[in-house]
This record gives C-alpha cells, sequence and structure tokens, in this order.
C-alpha cells in the first residue's frame, strides 16, 4: 500500500547530480528540491525514502502532484521556524547543563555560567543578530526556505532584505542586510564552514543568497536571475 506521506528537501545539486535525477526534482539557482517518503520520525530523528522515477511510475503519479502533495504535507508536518542563534545556543546549553547536573551540580552550574559568558559577553553585544531557519526538529530543515511566504513575512516584520547563508541541509543563517557587514567575509566564513565543520553530505552550498523583500524573490549574490520563493 503507497505511503503518501511525502515531504520535500533541499540538496546542493552539482554535489549530488548522479542521485538527484533518479527522480523528480525541481532545480532553484544552485539547489534542487526533492521528494522523499517519511517513514519515520521522532523529535531527534527522522527516516526517509527518497522518491525516484521508478517509484513515480509504479504509483501511476505526476510529478507535479508529487509535489503538490509533499509540499502540503511539509508545511504541515515539519512547521518552520526562525529564532535568533542566541536562544538556540541557549537551549542546547540548557540540555547539556541537564545532562551534567544529574552527576555534578555544582560543576555544571559553573562550566554553564563560563559558556554563557563566553558566548554572550560584553565583546559580543555589538554583533548583529544571526536568525536560525529551520523545522521544528532541526532535520533537513533547509527546505523551509521554500515555503510560501515564510521569508517574506519575516523580511517585511524586518523592514529589509534578507542576507541568507546555507548553515547545512538542516538549516540557513539569516542576516538583516543593513547589517551583514562585508558579504566577502560572509562567503568565507561560509566556505570554511563547509570545508571544516560541515559533514560532506551536508554540505548545501559555498554560495550566499539574498531575499528581495518587495520582489518576494531569491538570488544568489553576484549569481543567477532571482527565483520565485515558495512551492
Amino acid at each position: 500500500m503507497l505511503n503518501g506521506n511525502f515531504i520535500v528537501q533541499v540538496e546542493n545539486y552539482e554535489l549530488h547530480k548522479d542521485r538527484i535525477e533518479k527522480g523528480p526534482y525541481i532545480r532553484q539557482m544552485d539547489l534542487a528540491i526533492t521528494c522523499s517518503q517519511l517513514l519515520h520520525m521522532t523529535q531527534r530523528e527522522m527516516l526517509t525514502n527518497r522518491v525516484t522515477w521508478e517509484m513515480l511510475s509504479l504509483w501511476d503519479m505526476s510529478p507535479e502532484e508529487l509535489f503538490r502533495q509533499a509540499s502540503e504535507n511539509s508545511k504541515r508536518t515539519l512547521t518552520p521556524t526562525i529564532e535568533p542563534m542566541s536562544d538556540v545556543i541557549k537551549s542546547f546549553l540548557m540540555e547539556e547543563f541537564l545532562e551534567n547536573a544529574r552527576e555534578d551540580l555544582e560543576g555544571a552550574l559553573e562550566k554553564a555560567e563560563q559558556e554563557y559568558e563566553k558566548l554572550f559577553g560584553v565583546s559580543n553585544r555589538d554583533m548583529p543578530e544571526i536568525y536560525v531557519l529551520s523545522n521544528e526538529l532541526r532535520i533537513q530543515g533547509a527546505s523551509v526556505i521554500f515555503y510560501d511566504d515564510v521569508l517574506y513575512y519575516f523580511a517585511k516584520e524586518k523592514k529589509c532584505n534578507l542576507i541568507l547563508l546555507p548553515s547545512s541541509v538542516h538549516e540557513w543563517l539569516i542576516l538583516l542586510e543593513p547589517e551583514a557587514g562585508k558579504l566577502e567575509d560572509l562567503k568565507a566564513m561560509v566556505r570554511d564552514a563547509n570545508l571544516h565543520v560541515v559533514q560532506p553530505e551536508e554540505i548545501l552550498s559555498n554560495s550566499i543568497y539574498r531575499y528581495l523583500v518587495t520582489e518576494r524573490k531569491i538570488e544568489i549574490i553576484d549569481g543567477d536571475i532571482p527565483v520565485e520563493a515558495g512551492i
């Protein structure tokens, strides 16, 4: 029996061209939107099965119908979130604190205080706010960039264009364009993270992007023609 619990996912087209072309996809700039069956999901993990042309033929389903179902189900099942990076880091620190506190409460408090001061002390107060865009699971959350109006309402609230940094296939980092600083420095940061931090299979792109709030479009900076931000 067909499990119609489809979702959309996003990955780099050139890096994964061979496997992407084995199934339906939508090309967007240097990225590709693909579809998978959501087989299992908990708060910490997600098991999927990529949809291939062979599977689509077996189900007698058109690519258009597949993407329609996957888009609707993704927006319903994998709710988008945009949070200040400071809040995300604080939640991770809290998880680490609770784990350490089981064995040594006093030591855990001291370590948590040191980590907090290191990340959010005086030296960091003048840094521009960075926002994390993902889904509630923070798994395969890069696809939310193409959910209808997610970027639009955030950019409209902030009253400016957005600079989008591809953190990984799991999330994006967002800066407000007036506060983003030198684009060359941001490009170098993304390349360095992909080279030294991000797992090869989780690299999304070496490009950086701009969301144009008036046009409701996304563009690669110094790159392609802007594309519609929606599926």
